[in-house]
């Protein structure tokens, strides 16, 4: 039976460095958003390792927060929730089939624990993710350094784009070089440059100003996770490499994302948000006012990288207004039986959620919605409502505001 997590009182990996926060910092101002979301997710679904309301972000961002957080908060309980995921990570990567599994959980689960193992120096599952990462770079290699949506279909590649799923990947090799020791970093790097340079072939926007969501021909325009995405990569590429030009284009895909903002101007709820079109068909939305928690949160950690790369507190301050939107528009009760992406085979009663073919009793919790569309808050009768995944990526985020933005090394 599921069980739902105590905690004992209340208490990056996309960015991950130094233990301590810089001095100088501008005041982190949403304290009471970090307490009471952590508090939420004491009632999320969760069942050895695994939360299962999460769109797999659960596989990266559990293990992430709770591993981190269990450290610098001294709570035993998130160190084992946090191990706890961690274990069923390894589960998931080890011996996959990168080709005929899916790619997306298994890259988030490799994700998650090498944030785990940064956290608890346990290295136990290091030659497991080695092997892993051999297979994607054969596999990656065997496409010529692209991997084309076809070969992976599925949900995150038709969601999200050829050019963010690719980035992914090569996320997973650039992580093992800057958080774990070890490892053949000069192979790694030289294959996510490899990846990079197809990726600007394929997708870098003709007027030079943002990557396309595939070639430019599929779904044409600007969209937010290319482009945090390639802005994440060409920032760790320079932290890696210290080649200017990685910087340079981190800084030049921040300025093409800018037409995604939403400014005073508008007269739209929340500025200082960012448009997320990539999902605004597939949800319904009227008009072009539409974004979603998870891509607000990939933007607040691509904001952070950049202050890391230019010590400019203006990429902190921007994450305020990005925080107060979530804090003021985007809580709200979620029950199980809102979310509707699974079908269970026999049906399960009126009483019960399927959720990754198993049916549970429902039940309600708080938390942060999925997204905002015109005008207005997520409802239960959306194609997508409650992503609990995305609510433990918000809390790594606002952890690692707090705790964890000294710079590593600017350039």
């Amino acid at each position: 039976m599921p069980y739902r997590i105590l905690l004992i009182g209340l208490t990056m990996v996309v960015l991950s460095g130094c233990s301590s926060s810089a001095p100088g910092l501008p005041e982190f101002k949403h304290q009471t958003l970090y307490d009471e979301l952590q508090e939420c997710a004491t009632q999320f679904l969760y069942l050895d390792g695994e939360w299962l309301e999460d769109f797999d972000d659960g596989a990266f961002y559990g293990p992430a927060f709770y591993a981190q957080a269990g450290e610098t908060q001294d709570n035993q309980t998130y160190r084992d929730l946090g191990k706890q995921a961690a274990d069923r990570n390894r589960g998931v990567f080890q011996g996959a089939d990168l080709l005929n599994g899916d790619v997306n959980l298994i890259v988030m689960a490799a994700l998650g624990m090498i944030e785990y193992m940064a956290a608890t120096l346990d290295l136990t599952a290091l030659a497991d993710m080695d092997l892993l990462i051999d297979d994607l770079i054969d596999l990656v290699e065997m496409f010529g350094w692209y991997v084309p949506p076809e070969a992976v279909p599925g949900y995150a590649m038709e969601t999200y784009g050829p050019t963010a799923i690719n980035g992914l990947m090569v996320l997973l090799p650039l992580q093992r070089c800057f958080l774990l020791e070890g490892g053949e970093r000069d192979r790694l790097i030289e294959f996510s440059e490899k990846v990079v340079e197809q990726i600007n072939a394929n997708s870098w926007n003709g007027n030079g100003s943002y990557y396309e969501f595939s070639d430019g021909l599929i779904r044409p325009g600007l969209f937010l996770y290319p482009n945090v995405t390639m802005t994440i990569l060409n920032a760790r590429l320079f932290q890696l490499t210290q080649k200017k030009s990685y910087k340079d284009r981190a800084l030049a895909i921040y300025q093409g994302m800018q037409p995604l903002k939403v400014t005073e101007a508008s007269g739209l709820t929340a500025p200082g948000r960012y448009r997320s079109p990539y999902s605004a068909e597939h949800m319904g939305a009227q008009t072009d006012n539409y974004s979603t928690l998870s891509s607000q949160n990939y933007l607040m950690l691509t904001l952070m990288l950049l202050y890391q790369l230019t010590e400019d507190p203006a990429f902190l301050l921007e994450i305020d207004p990005i925080l107060d939107f979530i804090d003021q528009n985007l809580q709200g009760g979620s029950c199980l039986t809102d979310i509707h992406m699974f079908e269970c085979d026999p049906v399960c009663s009126a009483t019960e959620a399927c959720l990754k073919d198993n049916c549970y009793a429902d039940e309600c919790h708080c938390g942060v919605l999925h997204h905002w569309m015109d005008e207005r808050l997520a409802l239960p009768e959306d194609p997508e409502f409650f992503c609990s995944g995305c609510n433990l990526q918000l809390l790594y985020i606002m952890w690692y505001r707090q705790n964890n933005l000294a710079i590593p090394g600017t350039g």
